[in-house]
């Protein structure tokens, strides 16, 4: 195999040590198509702009860009690349549209990798974003598999706007939307469970005893799931329910407005 199709299936970069250890000597590296990155990386022409960034400071991917990278849900995309560097290493200079942090990492790094650990991440992500948008980050983590919440229970964070995030962050959200609004009952001292079954189909939300909240938002439905959404609105309200449905514009542009809402209907069917 050629060193350019085995850096191409690692992610278009890899340090000189992995490199040696599969097999491919100074010849290979020399006849390739590949760039020096220091003294440690090699990559190709495939490689993502955010890793050889990493690899040209001498740091790690981080923060909300570690998050971006690792295909995590995120409200807003980082617009600065966030990095991490040990506190007793020595960096290139400043380098425009670069956020360093420099805290001990929870988690040592691990050898020939570019991108920060999980819990360092998630540490990071919850000092650099406002408490919902970082819960966001912290409840994809957990839906993707990159980390449990009993796993997040063992780490020692150190900010207690982390440790908050540890306390909230669950598994019983499935997608960035009903996270948000999960969080904004939450903080509203609201009743509610998640993804309970009603009528043989689970609701994102049951505030109350009766009111149901899907938050799903009808510009993601093609026209079949448009139908079937009715049919199961339809379906509960015969059975007593009431049922709200909210959009990405109305939980992230106007969250009072629908914590509003779910007031004013929770009355009108008792909580």
């Amino acid at each position: 195999m050629r060193l350019e199709r085995w850096l191409d299936q690692r992610g278009g970069i890899a340090s000189r040590e992995d490199v040696v250890r599969a097999g491919f000597g100074p010849a290979a590296v020399t006849n390739a198509s590949v760039r020096s990155i220091g003294r440690r990386w090699i990559a190709t022409a495939n490689a993502p702009s955010e890793l050889v960034a990493a690899a040209e400071q001498r740091a790690l991917l981080a923060c909300s860009s570690a998050a971006v990278h690792r295909g995590l849900a995120i409200l807003h995309r980082p617009s600065e690349l966030h990095l991490w560097a040990s506190p007793r290493a020595h960096p290139p200079g400043a380098a425009d549209g670069v956020r360093r942090h420099r805290s001990l990492s929870m988690v040592p790094p691990a050898r020939g990798t570019l991108l920060e650990s999980v819990p360092d991440m998630l540490a990071h992500v919850a000092h650099c974003l406002p408490h919902v948008e970082a819960l966001v980050v912290w409840e994809s983590a957990i839906r993707k598999g990159l980390v449990e919440p009993a796993e997040l229970r063992r780490y020692r964070w150190l900010h207690p706007v982390a440790e908050g995030l540890r306390r909230e962050a669950g598994d019983r959200s499935d997608s960035l939307l009903e996270t948000i609004a999960a969080d904004l009952l939450r903080h509203a001292g609201v009743p509610f469970q998640q993804q309970v079954p009603i009528q043989g189909h689970r609701v994102d939300l049951l505030v109350g005893a009766r009111l149901v909240v899907e938050v799903d938002g009808f510009e993601f439905h093609d026209g079949a799931q448009r139908r079937r959404d009715l049919e199961q609105d339809a379906r509960l309200q015969l059975a007593g329910y009431r049922v709200l449905r909210f959009a990405y514009a109305d939980l992230v542009g106007r969250p009072d407005h629908v914590l509003m809402m779910i007031r004013r209907h929770l009355a009108l069917v008792g909580s």
